[in-house]
This record gives structure tokens, sequence and C-alpha cells, in this order.
């Protein structure tokens, strides 16, 4: 097993420059899951109430694993809960909105969506002092990405999916207003998390993917949404990548749009075939993160699998760097904690670059 050469930072920071590190760089995505390591139920780590718990979480889960960075990411509930999205949060399992009574029940009652300070709100201050937190504990040897969720994802919340989906298609001109005042608040959160210390901000701009919306109806919804945020955090001097777990993600609007450094995806993107096509196409311009299946192989799978499985993305996508092995999304937040150690001590043994 090799002996590190870089901090986690350097070594991220390395990739994402489509160079070769010491080795290629692990980041499991134990975002949740370092709710095990605070003292802190699930339930309690969702609504972001004790930060320094939540500190000790992510330190002493670096401690164990040894990933080489954090993602802020708590759950996808956390910026519609600060609109007024009623919540529901299992003791045990992922917050929800209570979608018996969502915040929006009709296409009218999108004005209901008010500027709001997201410093102010619970889940949202919550993040921003975790990113403090963690910047005073751990800013210069790790990487720590800010994260937030897309406007139209945030908006399906506040209205719930299929109904949210409908009014895209019937009732456009009511949901873009919505869409820029929540575009407004994302941009302040995005600032606050910049200015809290986080090296890179993630947009998860979930239905830029053909499992859920046509190109044309996504980047007449969001497009404009990304552009604003990428542009503010490339103009900060910070990285800007997305987050998709969708098929067929679009990696050519996505580009368009944001100008990622990164991708942190599960699948393809919409105009390849196959891994080794994708590395062909898009491995010199947008870093790869991931594609590690949570359920069946970091959460499932034997000590094989895991192995093999990291084994063959390295091999694939490890070669002139722009590849950080990761989870295709967020590793179960219940999953075994020694599985996500074994994916990191997989990139030691077969992703070291011989200099």
């Amino acid at each position: 097993m090799a002996t590190d050469q870089m901090n986690g930072l350097e070594r991220v920071a390395t990739a994402m420059q489509f160079k070769e590190a010491d080795r290629v760089p692990a980041a499991p995505l134990v975002c949740g899951a370092s709710h095990r390591f605070s003292g802190l139920t699930y339930s309690e780590w969702s609504q972001c109430t004790d930060i320094d718990a939540m500190v000790k979480g992510h330190v002493d889960a670096l401690d164990y694993i040894g990933h080489d960075g954090v993602v802020l990411l708590v759950d996808l509930t956390v910026e519609a809960h600060a609109f007024g999205c009623e919540m529901k949060f299992p003791e045990m399992s992922t917050a929800h909105p209570n979608y018996d009574n969502p915040f929006i029940k009709n296409h009218k009652e999108y004005s209901k969506v008010k500027r709001i300070d997201p410093r102010k709100t619970q889940r949202t201050k919550g993040v921003i002092e975790l990113a403090q937190g963690l910047s005073k504990e751990i800013g210069k040897t790790h990487a720590i990405v800010g994260f937030v969720y897309g406007s139209i994802g945030v908006l399906s919340m506040l209205r719930g999916p299929e109904n949210f989906f409908m009014d895209l298609m019937e009732h456009p001109a009511e949901v873009m207003a919505a869409v820029e005042v929540v575009d407004e608040v994302l941009m302040d959160y995005t600032k606050a998390q910049l200015e809290a210390g986080v090296h890179c901000i993630c947009y998860d701009h979930l239905y830029a993917s053909q499992s859920i919306l046509s190109k044309p109806l996504w980047e007449k919804f969001e497009g404009e949404s990304v552009r604003k945020i990428a542009d503010y955090v490339h103009k900060a001097g910070a990285l800007f990548a997305f987050h998709n777990c969708g098929n067929g993600i679009y990696f050519d609007l996505s580009q368009k749009y944001g100008k990622p450094h990164a991708i942190s995806h599960a699948y393809v993107a919409d105009d390849v075939d196959s891994w080794e096509d994708h590395k062909a196409k898009w491995g010199k311009s947008i870093t790869t993160i991931g594609w590690i299946p949570p359920g069946p192989v970091a959460m499932l799978g034997t000590p094989e699998e895991i192995e093999e499985e990291c084994k063959a993305e390295i091999e694939i996508f490890g070669k002139g760097g722009g590849f950080i092995l990761a989870t295709g999304c967020e590793y179960p937040p219940n999953a075994p904690l020694r599985n996500a150690k074994r994916i990191v001590e997989a990139s030691k043994k077969y992703g070291v670059y011989n200099k």
C-alpha cells in the first residue's frame, strides 16, 4: 500500500486540474453517514441544531475512513425547509417533505415563495456554520465542498413532484416567477458557504437528465439559474461542480451553462454509450466524481466486489487525472462504514501514479 505524498486537498485540486496526483483521490460521499460518529440520531443531525457535534462527526469520519474531502450535503430538503416546507424527520432515515400538506397547493400559490435569508433560517444557517467549523478544523488538509440543491428541485419539494411537472407545462409563468425568487436565495446561500470557507460549490441539477426532463424544458427553467451561480463561483476563484445521479446526464448543457470543473454522477452522459466513451469524450474537460453504485456495491457488496469495482473504474478513468473515486450518489447513511474505508484502500492499492 502506498504512502500518501499529498494531503486530501492537494490531491483533489490536482485531479481537478487534469493532472496526476500521488494517487487517485477517494471521496465515497459519506455525508449523512458521518452522523454515526457524532453521537446524534439521524433526525437530530438532519435538523442542524448541534453544529459542534456535526463537525466532530465529519472529522472523526475522516479519521476512520481516510477520504480526501467532505461534502456538506445534509439532504435535499434543506433549502425547501427554509422557504417554509413542512418537514418530517424520521429518527434514522432521510428527512422528507410532508407531501400531504405541500407548501404550494395549486399553481396560484407559487406567489407564496418569498425571498428569505439563508443565514437566518435554521438548517441553511446550520450548514453555513458547519462549513465554518470544518474550515477551521480541516480546511488546509481536506477538500470542503458546499452543496446547493437547484431551483427547480427546491420548487418540486414545495409543490410535490407530480404536480410540479404538470405546472411546468401548464403554468410556466407562475413557475418561472418563483424560480427567480429561489435563484436569489440560492445565490445568497452560495455566497455564505464560500465566505464560510468551502473550496467548491456543488449544485445539484438532478432534472438535467434523460430520466426526468427533456433538454429544452430543463434549459428553459434552470439553465439561467445555473449560469448565475456558476459565474459567481468562478469569479470568486472557487471550484464549481454539479451532482446528478440521473440517467443520461446532459453534459453538453452542463458545460454550456456551468462550465463545471467536475460532475458527480452515477451514469454516463446522454451522448455516449459506455464509460470508455465517456472518458474519451468528456474526460479531459470535466472531472468525473463517481461512479460506484451506492446500494448494490457500497452497501451490499462483498469486500472482493467493492475492490473489483474500484479497480475497474480506476483502470478506465485514472490515467491523466480528472477522476475522483466516489459513490455515484450519497453513500447510504446506514451502510457499513467499513465499506467506505475499503473504497479509500482500493484507491491506494490500484490508483497510485508512477512518477
